[in-house]
């Protein structure tokens, strides 16, 4: 489906009528001391040029349709046509090996830049165009969190991909006329914490409430990755399930104390009521979160797209706020890991890699992201944008959000980084764990038997 392009063809009528009436004037005298013959020839035309955009339908295609056409006002020699794509699967899937390795493909996309999109395969077959002189020129090593850096870092040293937007999580949502009424603060450490959930319990609340698929099987793992490793252990997990993994990453095990630490901690939160009861059977997102918003439920797990102007703001009848969980211990890694798959992408063997590249460099101009967050309703993946312009668009919490996120460098997250297979390995032993068919100790140690089988694997052995 082709964009819009009202604002390019009424550009090109006034265009042909300018020239009309320049065909009609009277030749004007030319300059004092300039070459008749130099005078007299006209500039060349800038070379018509035509980009194939895809990206993915819904808000995601009505932005990339705005930017795209400002763009082309800019520069009308340019057209870029935007395919859009169905929100499913199939194009995640099979687009790589497909659409993308084609001659005839896109210029460039929008993109989930993960290796369950195949972002890393791309990478690897050569598909991509480096996007290294941009991030210099454009000075994004200075507009993005480290961890985002990071994450787009491929293991050639080179950057094939610029994130557009991020989230951030894990983050507790709580109600502040609830904490007031029952007399709590937010916690400072964990044994606060549990006290604060008895609390709100015997005034008759619920504590935390999550979806147990995205929250205690998923964000909440996360959350205590980040909390329970140090900063070379944690990067270390996220190469030890790699064939070339170096070999200081593999003396880092799952079942060493650390490792283990992160599942008896879930373990105590259930066994403790710090989650809310009956949290097993919260399979929904929307289930969980009107728990928090009809105030049965005093705090609420989520991540940065709930601070958004669309979300709690509008949603919420009373006074809240955010905490992070508090530390394991004070050498953790950090408060909230990344999400930021989200991104551009441009491919190589096309006619026109520059001018593709320009229009990248253009989406990502700081004013535009800032057009970008507000047809998204969320946070950009830049943390330099103006707080005043962000907080017009997405309101207090999200501009302060921001800040912290750009002190802090917020992490990748781990689901962010490593294979599916993985991801089932950590949510089916934390399953068993919960069920009572596994201790912490047994779930830590199938999480590092899946490590050491998908490492094999990819090795081919």
């Amino acid at each position: 489906m082709k964009t819009n392009r009202a604002l390019y063809a009424l550009m090109l009528v006034t265009i042909s009528v300018l020239m009309i009436l320049t065909a009609c004037a009277p030749p004007a005298a030319p300059a004092a001391g300039s070459g008749s013959a130099e005078a007299a020839a006209e500039a060349p035309a800038a070379e018509k040029v035509t980009l194939r955009m895809t990206a993915l339908g819904g808000i995601v295609a009505e932005a990339v349709t705005a930017l795209t056409d400002q763009y082309m006002v800019e520069n009308p020699n340019v057209e870029i046509i935007v395919d859009v794509q169905g929100d499913d699967m199939s194009w995640q899937k099979t687009a790589p090996t497909t659409m993308f390795a084609a001659s005839d493909g896109p210029d460039l996309s929008w993109w989930w830049c993960g290796r369950f999109a195949q972002f890393h395969d791309m990478m690897d077959a050569g598909l991509l165009v480096s996007l290294d002189d941009l991030y210099e020129s454009e000075g994004w090593t200075d507009a993005f969190p480290q961890g985002t850096l990071d994450y787009f870092t491929h293991t050639d040293g080179h950057r094939y991909g610029v994130n557009l937007d991020a989230v951030w999580t894990p983050m507790v949502y709580y109600n502040k006329d609830i904490f007031a009424e029952v007399g709590v603060e937010p916690p400072a450490t964990w044994d606060d914490f549990y006290a604060l959930a008895d609390k709100l319990r015997e005034a008759g609340y619920e504590t935390l409430t999550t979806p147990y698929e995205m929250g205690v099987r998923s964000h909440l793992p996360d959350g205590l990755m980040l909390r329970s490793w140090t900063e070379k252990e944690y990067q270390a997990f996220l190469l030890n399930w790699m064939p070339d993994a170096p070999a200081w990453s593999l003396e880092h095990k799952w079942t060493d104390p650390n490792g283990v630490r992160i599942y008896q901690y879930i373990k105590d939160m259930a066994d403790r009521g710090l989650l809310m009861q009956g949290y097993a059977g919260i399979t929904d997102y929307g289930q969980s979160k009107s728990l928090f918003l009809s105030g049965k439920a005093a705090m609420f797990q989520d991540g940065s797209w709930s601070t958004g102007a669309t979300s709690l703001p509008e949603e919420t009848t009373f006074d809240w706020g955010y905490f992070y969980y508090p530390r394991l211990d004070q050498e953790n890694y950090g408060e909230m890991g990344s999400f930021v798959a989200n991104c551009l992408i441009v491919f190589q063997n096309r006619d026109n890699v520059e001018t593709a590249k320009d229009v990248v460099a253009y989406i990502l101009q700081p004013e535009n992201m800032v057009l970008w967050a507000e047809k998204l309703g969320g946070p950009p993946g830049r943390t330099d944008l103006p707080s005043a312009e962000v907080e017009q668009v997405l309101g207090p919490d999200m501009a302060g959000m921001l800040q912290e996120i750009a002190a802090v460098g917020a992490p990748s997250l781990y689901e962010g980084v490593v294979p599916p297979e993985l991801l089932a390995s950590l949510k089916a032993s934390i399953d068993l764990m919960l069920t009572g068919s596994l201790s912490p100790q047994e779930a830590a140690a199938m999480q590092q038997e899946e490590t050491e089988k998908v490492r094999a694997e990819l090795a081919g052995e």
